[in-house]
C-alpha cells in the first residue's frame, strides 16, 4: 500500500529542488533589463490593458530566465562541484535531481515560453524570443558551448542577457525606434560586465574543470583590467545617453560621488562594482521617467 505521505514529501521535495535549479535569487539584473525594454515604449492607455500586457510579457520573461539558468546547471556540473557555493545553488551538481530531470524541466520551460510568445506577440517579437532561447542554450550545451570559447561567451551573453532581451522587452509592447539603439548598446555593455564578474569569481572553479572562459584565457589580473576599462566606458555611455533626457547634471554628479567614495573611502574592487549597479539602476531609471510617469498614470 502506498503511503500517502511519503508520496506527498517526495513531490513537495521535487518542486523545491526543482525551483532551485532555476535560481530565482539570480534573475535579478536580467529582469531589470527585459523590464527596462518594456517600460521604454510603454504609451498613454488604460490601466487594465498596461497590465494584461505586463502579466503576458512577465510569464514569458519568467520561463526563459527558468530555462536559460536551469540548463546552465544541467552542463556545469564538473564546474560547480569545485566550488561549495555554486553547489548550493546546482541541484543537478549536488545530486538531489538527475541530469535527465534538469534537462526535462529546462526544455518545458523552454517550449512553454516560446508557446505563449508566438500565441501573444508579434512575428517579430517571436523570432527574438527564439534566438534568445538559441543562444542561451549555446552559450550552455555541447558540442557549442559557447561558455568555453573565449570572447564567444560575453559576445553571446551580451546578446542573449543584453541586446535581444532588452528588444524583446520593447518590441512586446510595440515598435522599434532609432533611438533605442544607444539602449542596446548600453544594456550589451552592462551584460558583458555582469558576466566577466561572474567569470571573475568562478575563475579558480573555471580553471580545475578546464572551461575555457574569456577569464581563464587573458588571466585574472587582465581580466580585471578590463573590467574596469569597461565600467569606464559604461560610465562616459549612461553620461552620453542621459544627455537627451535632460538627466547629464545628475548622471555626472552620481559619478563624482562613487569615485570619490571610492577615493576616499579605499573601497573594495568588489564595493565598487556595487556602487556601478546602483549607478546604473538609478540612470536608467532617470532616463526612463516619461515612460515610468505614463505607468503611474495610464490614459
Amino acid at each position: 500500500m502506498i503511503n500517502t505521505a511519503i508520496v506527498l514529501k517526495f513531490i513537495i521535495l521535487r518542486f523545491i529542488y526543482y525551483f532551485h535549479n532555476i535560481r530565482v535569487s539570480d534573475w535579478r539584473a536580467y529582469i531589470g533589463i527585459a523590464l527596462l525594454g518594456f517600460v521604454r515604449n510603454v504609451e498613454a492607455t488604460s490601466l487594465n490593458v498596461l497590465i494584461y500586457r505586463a502579466l503576458r510579457f512577465t510569464a514569458t520573461i519568467i520561463f526563459y530566465l527558468a530555462f536559460t539558468f536551469s540548463i546552465n546547471n544541467c552542463f556545469d556540473t564538473k564546474c560547480d562541484i569545485h566550488k561549495e557555493a555554486k553547489i548550493k545553488k546546482n541541484p543537478v551538481a549536488a545530486g538531489r535531481i538527475t541530469f535527465r530531470e534538469g534537462l526535462v524541466l529546462s526544455l518545458c520551460m523552454a517550449f512553454t515560453g516560446l508557446v505563449l510568445s508566438y500565441l501573444w506577440f508579434s512575428k517579430n517579437c517571436f523570432l527574438i524570443y527564439l534566438m534568445m532561447l538559441l543562444l542561451g542554450g549555446a552559450y550552455s550545451v555541447p558540442p557549442l558551448r559557447l561558455k568555453s570559447v573565449p570572447l564567444m561567451d560575453l559576445l553571446s551573453h551580451s546578446l542573449f542577457f543584453g541586446a535581444l532581451l532588452y528588444l524583446y522587452g520593447f518590441l512586446s509592447n510595440g515598435g522599434i525606434n532609432l533611438q533605442e539603439v544607444s539602449l542596446v548598446a548600453s544594456v550589451s555593455l552592462y551584460s558583458i560586465i555582469l558576466e566577466l564578474r561572474n567569470h571573475l569569481d568562478d575563475y579558480e572553479a573555471d580553471l580545475n574543470s578546464e572551461t575555457k572562459t574569456t577569464v581563464c584565457y587573458i588571466g585574472y589580473g587582465g581580466s580585471r583590467r578590463l573590467l574596469r576599462s569597461l565600467i569606464i566606458i559604461h560610465y562616459i555611455l549612461l553620461t552620453a545617453i542621459s544627455y537627451p533626457s535632460g538627466n547629464i547634471s545628475s548622471s555626472l554628479i552620481l559619478i563624482s560621488a562613487i569615485l570619490a567614495a571610492s577615493k576616499l573611502l579605499s573601497l573594495r574592487f568588489k564595493h565598487l562594482l556595487r556602487l556601478t549597479d546602483i549607478y546604473t539602476c538609478i540612470m536608467y531609471l532617470l532616463i526612463s521617467s516619461p515612460m515610468i510617469s505614463l505607468l503611474l498614470n495610464p490614459g
